[in-house]
């Protein structure tokens, strides 16, 4: 009985097992006979990524994030959504700054039909040529605003500029899916249920990444919004090109790539990302012999059309710079060498005995007589050698130092990133490991390897680890400002171009081994994996080149990660030896819980990017400070005349344009960069109402508005403003009382106020008989002391002091002037220097309590001889700048709210920073400006010795 229950069982087991791998064998076959099922997962995806990218359009009254099913029924939408104006009653987009100018250019096509030449708006009293800018975004908005109107009678052209990045968005998820589709998807039957998993992985990771969102959310109308878009469906228009078999469909797809790319040119100036990787993967291609007269004509076709179209919608672009620019002018010479190839060895020209006894292969021939003849015409018809050093110039200066200029690094969003800080983006963080990065690294790194199979096994790891080594010389050779590897030391730009060197070196070394011994095993590499490459490459090397360059990575990143996990199950499953089986297993698991991690999260540990993505996105709307401009807005709008032109810093230019409804001096397009240095040196810090009149008047500048963030840039336009010796260059350090140093005695009481700034200049005081000396930038400010003094039953102010701090001595020095209260104080000695002393707000609990001297700010001496400490903060209490006569207080929301409360605050308060009121004034002038061409001209170098 026993044995026969043994028996029974052992039956059983391999029954189950058997019907078990019977099942798997059906799902298998479903998955890959099948492909309905993929499109239900896209329309899952097309889902979730609008559901994310709609938040800030939906119901934010009931203080919680919709879910899905009520995206779906259609009751998220019900109530008021996140994206709305407060004056208005109606839709507004997100706090960005950009896009108010392509709305109020699609509003402009809306109601005449097309965009003038010259925008009055802007860079007044010159304008702004539009001709010279990308317009196609405007125009498609307009056709967003018509499109929904069929929809809903009431649209209007804010809905549309709010929806456009949503559907712009939906149609990137299909082509994305695509491109991505097509670099796995090989003839062989199997390649097409791997092709798709990899597809829809790397779809899902793309929809949540977070650094993704701030270009594809509702309400930030931006060019990349559609650019992106046409980037990766000329991606997989090229690609279809280079793989039809037929020549119509290579030349039908070459030419759709090509108009594909010239949108994305008319919509962006960062078209580069579109050409260099497709022209840098064609040359690859090209040297590896896979170009056939069908895939030369294609890419022709692409590269003539992406090229010319652009000349009839923009003067941006010219012919002269686009075959001379070093990405088009990639694209160029490939195409020029692929015609040399054709011409010497496809015509008589082989039987030249010269060329046959060549050792070499036919495509280096051509590539040097293609570098001979570029140098040649470069220096003929571009001004000599001067051209080619100029590139050579130009491409290390990309390498290393990108964003050059006094004004371009004073703008954030062209810092110049470490690896500590961009790969961030690419967490989240487990024990200080950001997950996604190392996945994305490590699946680029197995996928090189794949690429070369078709190599020796020697050379293909050899290969292999000088990409690795390549890959750690592209991203830590900035790894941080404090590390050896800073990306500006000699360590590190060896390590950066030997990595480089290295791989080139050597691929070229075994390409031409591989060429003496015939062995064709090179041009195996498939072109889908060098475009991928390219692309991924050049991501990498943006990334360490400027912040807002950052998100361009984002969505090639998780390419390899969708291919690392199905690649790693499939290795896992086809392994043979059981330990290799066990191991194999174990690291498809662990990439697998890994990659949900960066998705959902661990909990208790971190969030993942599908819980940071959804707050963000239901976060990205206009937020008191934006609605402060709102209400500013509104008052200009309604109270000042239709034909006023402001002044300001040029950050909110597009903000009085649009929202405003009036002119402005200078604004984000910088189209005259020197115009932002006027701006800093003669108004915001100027030192004399004579010279910011002048400027002013010959612009035609009828109000002076500044704005409470004006405080934080303070170094930015000082820096700007500065002349060469940078005599304007200041900041303003904002201090905070610490209660639990206050001293206190019979008669007097020492308030102490702690932070730290340097010293923007170099100062020297008098101790007695002797000098003590500070040197601008080295000496620093450590604390404001404020003594209260205590006579009788009164008590009074006593003169402040700072302890500066330098080589480590501390020295009290007295500062002659004091604001408190509302009230300007001066002791008639001292240093030149002000203590500004405000409000915090403190919260405690459910509630708030101010602290009426709880921050202080303190005011050099270099600070209080310009406009901006002794207008904006200090209310002219010298009288220098009368002229300038307030017209509108608009204050912080968050002031406005707790004054109704009854705190009776005044115009600034500390609360999470500095909070205060737009304020603007009506400029008077004197009569006696007059009219002069420096103030008005557009070439700097005219005035300026330096770059600026």
């Amino acid at each position: 009985m026993v044995e026969e229950k043994i028996e029974t069982k052992n039956t059983l087991e391999k029954i189950s097992e058997k019907t078990l791998e019977e099942r798997k064998k059906k799902l298998v076959n479903f998955l890959k006979e099948r492909q309905i099922w993929v499109l239900g997962v896209l329309i899952i995806a097309l889902i979730l990524g609008v559901y994310i990218r709609t938040l800030p359009m939906q119901n934010h009254d009931i203080g919680r994030i919709s879910t899905i099913s009520e995206f779906l029924t259609g009751t998220a939408f019900n109530g008021k959504p996140g994206l709305w104006d407060i004056t208005t009653n109606t839709w507004t987009l997100g706090p960005d700054l950009d896009p108010w100018l392509f709305l109020r250019d699609a509003r402009e096509v809306v109601e005449k039909g097309s965009l003038p030449k010259f925008d009055m708006m802007r860079n007044f009293p010159l304008g702004f040529d539009n001709s010279i800018e990308t317009q196609l975004l405007s125009y498609m908005i307009d056709w967003t605003y018509h499109l929904a109107k069929l929809f809903k009678a009431d649209t209007n052209i804010e809905y549309a500029g709010v929806i456009f990045p949503v559907l712009m968005f939906a149609l990137t998820i299909i082509v994305f899916f695509l491109f991505v589709r097509e670099i796995f998807i090989r003839k062989e039957k199997e390649t097409k249920l791997k092709a798709n998993i990899i597809a829809l992985i790397s779809t899902f990771f793309m929809i949540v990444s977070p650094v993704f969102l701030s270009r594809t959310v509702a309400g930030i109308p931006e060019k990349e919004s559609a650019a992106f878009f046409f980037m990766f469906f000329a991606f997989y228009l090229f690609l279809k090109s280079w793989r039809s078999e037929k020549l119509k469909l290579s030349i039908i797809f070459g030419v759709l790539a090509g108009i594909s790319t010239a949108l994305m040119a008319l919509v962006w100036g960062g078209v580069s990302y579109a050409y260099i990787p497709i022209a840098l993967s064609s040359f690859i291609a090209f040297l590896l012999n896979k170009f056939n007269k069908n895939r030369l004509i294609a890419y022709g076709c692409w590269f003539v059309f992406s090229v010319i179209i652009p000349q009839f919608f923009s003067n941006k672009y010219s012919i002269i710079g686009s075959l001379t620019s070093i990405d088009t002018g990639l694209a160029f010479l490939v195409l020029i060498a692929n015609l040399i190839h054709l011409l010497i060895w496809e015509t008589n020209l082989i039987k030249l005995k010269l060329l046959n006894e060549l050792k070499i292969p036919k495509q280096i021939v051509s590539l040097i007589l293609t570098i001979v003849l570029a140098i040649s015409a470069g220096m003929i018809l571009m001004g000599g050698f001067s051209f080619i050093t100029d590139k050579i110039k130009a491409i290390h200066q990309i390498i290393f130092h990108p964003i050059t200029g006094r004004w371009s690094t004073t703008v954030a969003e062209n810092r110049q990133p470490d690896f500590k800080e961009w790969s961030s983006s690419f967490g989240p963080f487990i024990r200080n490991i950001p997950v996604l990065f190392w996945l994305f690294f490590i699946g680029s790194v197995v996928l090189f390897k794949k690429m070369l199979n078709k190599l020796n096994k020697k050379e293909n790891w050899i290969i292999t680890g000088l990409y690795l080594f390549f890959l750690l010389g592209l991203i830590f050779s900035r790894y941080s400002s404090s590390s050896i590897f800073n990306g500006e030391n000699l360590i590190s730009k060896t390590f950066y171009y030997s990595s480089a060197f290295l791989l080139a070196g050597f691929f070229i070394y075994y390409y031409y081994v591989y060429y003496k011994q015939k062995n064709r095993s090179f041009e195996e590499i498939e072109i889908e994996y060098l475009l991928l490459f390219s692309l991924f490459v050049l991501c990498l090397f943006t990334a360490r080149g400027a912040v807002r360059l950052i998100m361009v990575l984002a969505p090639v990143a998780p390419i390899f990660v969708g291919f690392l996990i199905v690649d790693s199950i499939e290795r896992a499953r086809k392994s043979k030896d059981e330990t290799f089986r066990i191991i194999k297993w174990s690291f498809a698991v662990l990439v697998i819980l890994l990659s949900l991690a960066v998705i959902f999260g661990i909990p208790n540990v971190t969030s993942g990017f599908y819980q940071q993505i959804k707050s963000e996105s239901y976060n990205f709307i206009p937020s008191y400070y934006n609605q402060q401009w709102q209400k500013a807005m509104q008052w200009v709008r309604e109270e000042t005349p239709a034909d006023a032109v402001f002044a300001h810093w040029w950050d909110y230019g597009y903000w009085v344009q649009s929202i405003g409804n009036r002119a402005t001096v200078t604004d984000g397009g910088n189209a005259i960069v020197y115009w932002n240095y006027l701006t800093g040196r003669l108004v915001l810090t100027g030192d004399n109402q004579a010279d910011s009149l002048e400027f002013l008047y010959n612009h035609n500048a009828t109000y002076l508005l500044i704005d409470s963030t004006d405080i934080g840039k303070y170094g930015a336009f000082a820096s700007i403003g500065s002349n060469e010796n940078y005599d304007r260059y200041s900041w303003i350090g904002t201090y905070s009382l610490d209660e639990k140093q206050t001293q206190e005695t019979n008669n007097q009481t020492l308030f102490v106020y702690t932070g730290g700034v340097a010293l923007d200049e170099d100062l020297t005081i008098k101790e007695g008989d002797k000098e003590i000396f500070f040197p601008g930038q080295r000496a620093g400010v450590g604390a404001i002391i404020l003594p209260k003094e205590i006579i009788g039953n009164q008590t009074k102010f006593g003169q402040p002091y700072v302890i500066m701090i330098y080589q480590g001595k501390q020295q009290k020095v007295n500062l002659r002037y004091l604001y408190i209260e509302g009230k300007f104080i001066d002791f008639k000695s001292g240093i030149e220097g002000c203590a500004y002393i405000f409000p915090q707000i403190i919260q405690e609990g459910q509630g708030v309590r101010q602290n009426t001297i709880g921050a202080a700010m303190f005011l050099s001496p270099r600070l209080m001889r310009g406009f901006f400490a002794q207008k904006y903060l200090l209310n002219d209490p010298f009288n220098k700048f009368p002229n300038f006569k307030i017209a509108h207080t608009e204050q912080s929301l968050i002031v406005d709210s707790l004054n109704g409360q009854g705190m009776n605050l005044p115009d600034f308060v500390y609360f999470q920073g500095v909070q205060g009121p737009i304020k603007i004034w009506e400029i008077k002038y004197t009569g006696k400006e007059k009219v002069q061409e420096k103030y008005i001209d557009k070439d700097a170098s005219k005035y300026l010795s330096w770059q600026l």
